[in-house]
């Protein structure tokens, strides 16, 4: 199996400072939210919507709370009015594959959240999901393989050539990022944690950079360049 893409990375969170620190890397695809995250975070949903959405100006996902589906469209429709960079996360169950469709339909980009076989892929990406979120970590905890599970994921949607992007979420740290990166996922979310992890100092690049430093300063022939 060829992969051509390049691996996006989302942050799961409403932090402002960690948005922007992963902004000023250059690295930040987009911001990805749910009910659990929100509430914790006692920020009001549209007020924090406008933030995120004025700091970074990739994608943001929102859930929808209501459990039938003509409520989690009417919920869709209402976020992605608020902004078109919205994209409406729907779990799913079979109410959910309905509201995935029908937005879909709609021009309603979608994202297929709690989602741990490869059954749930298979359906939610035949009803249109654009994004389709596996619990990495979750289907590690339950005994599984999560890495030959992801994979089987992936293999079934480049198998029938379907859109959807496979962002793994729920990752425990860096080496679970690692690993989707080495399988081929096309994206991942990081919380606040595992993107220290991930973006923090390899100990090796600190010794290399304090022997250049060292050595310049001994260096007797000096430039006009300010180095």
């Amino acid at each position: 199996m060829v992969y051509s893409h390049v691996m996006q990375i989302w942050l799961d969170t409403v932090d402002l400072d960690l948005i922007q620190r992963a902004k000023a890397m250059g690295i930040l695809y987009g911001v990805t939210t749910n009910p659990s995250i929100i509430a914790k975070s006692k920020v009001n949903l549209e007020e924090a919507l406008v933030q995120i959405l004025h700091l970074q100006k990739g994608p943001v996902t929102v859930q929808v709370t209501a459990e039938d589906s003509p409520a989690m469209i009417h919920q869709g429709e209402s976020l992605f009015g608020f902004s078109n960079r919205i994209i409406v996360k729907v779990p799913v169950t079979p109410e959910g594959l309905k509201a995935i469709f029908a937005l879909t339909q709609s021009g309603i980009p979608t994202m297929a959240t709690a989602v741990y076989d490869t059954n749930q892929v298979l359906l939610a990406a035949s009803s249109g999901a654009s994004y389709i979120a596996p619990y990495f970590s979750r289907i590690c905890e339950a005994d599984i393989d999560g890495i030959e599970a992801l994979k089987a994921m992936l293999r079934l949607l480049h198998r029938y050539n379907f859109s959807s992007k496979l962002l793994a979420a729920s990752l425990k740290s860096s080496e679970q990022v690692k690993q989707c990166a080495e399988m081929g996922a096309h994206a991942v979310t990081l919380n606040e944690k595992v993107f220290q992890q991930f973006v923090e100092e390899n100990p090796l690049t600190r010794q290399s950079i304090d022997r250049f430093a060292k050595d310049w300063t001994s260096a007797k022939e000096r430039r006009s360049l300010p180095l």
